[in-house]
């Protein structure tokens, strides 16, 4: 499906009339721009994350083909092991990685993945802090986060999850269980 769409487009895919679209955009409630003519048009992108705040069905002509995903450690061997993992089971998927938190941080603002494997224990800003941050903003809260670490600890399994991770694996990692939770959480965003 092309990239921007008319307010008509997605007043068709949202079953809605094209009044309550431009007052969407209006409102703020949904991004959109106008063209030099002053005709509303909305990028694809942008649909797809208002209509997961708004828990509806994403349509598959919206859906680009793959999810992506952002696997965040400072081990580089560990980050590379599980990029290839991923890509050899889903090579339509974009996978990108990071070794640090300021880092997965640009990556997370420029391509907005749909899942990220986040390591807990980094130097510089850890994965809780990087987790406690995707979650408390509007834009990246629905964004799926699968923390992973080699020190674990009670305490620090439920700090993670009570930043909003949706699980918590122990290194050295059980790629098989690993993959189920990233497929899990892939199918619940798309």
């Amino acid at each position: 499906m092309k990239k921007r769409l008319s307010t008509t487009e997605v007043a068709r895919l949202l079953h809605a009339s094209v009044a309550s679209v431009a007052s969407w955009i209006d409102q703020g409630r949904l991004v959109g721009g106008k063209t030099p003519g002053g005709h509303r048009r909305i990028e694809a992108d942008d649909l797809v994350r208002f209509m997961r705040r708004q828990n509806l069905r994403i349509p598959p002509e919206l859906i680009d083909g793959g999810g992506a995903v952002l696997v965040v450690d400072d081990e580089r061997a560990i980050a590379a092991w599980l990029v290839e993992e991923i890509k050899t089971r889903h090579p339509d998927w974009k996978v990108f990685q990071a070794h640090d938190g300021f880092t997965a941080g640009d990556i997370v603002g420029a391509s907005r993945p749909d899942v990220i494997i986040l390591d807990i224990r980094m130097p510089g800003i850890d994965g809780l802090e990087v987790c406690r941050r995707i979650k408390s903003r509007e834009d990246t809260r629905n964004i799926a986060v699968i923390a992973m670490t080699a020190h674990a600890s009670q305490d620090m399994t439920e700090q993670i999850l009570g930043a909003g991770a949706r699980a918590c694996f122990i290194k050295p990692l059980d790629i098989t269980v690993v993959m189920r939770e990233v497929e899990s959480a892939m199918s619940k965003r798309r």
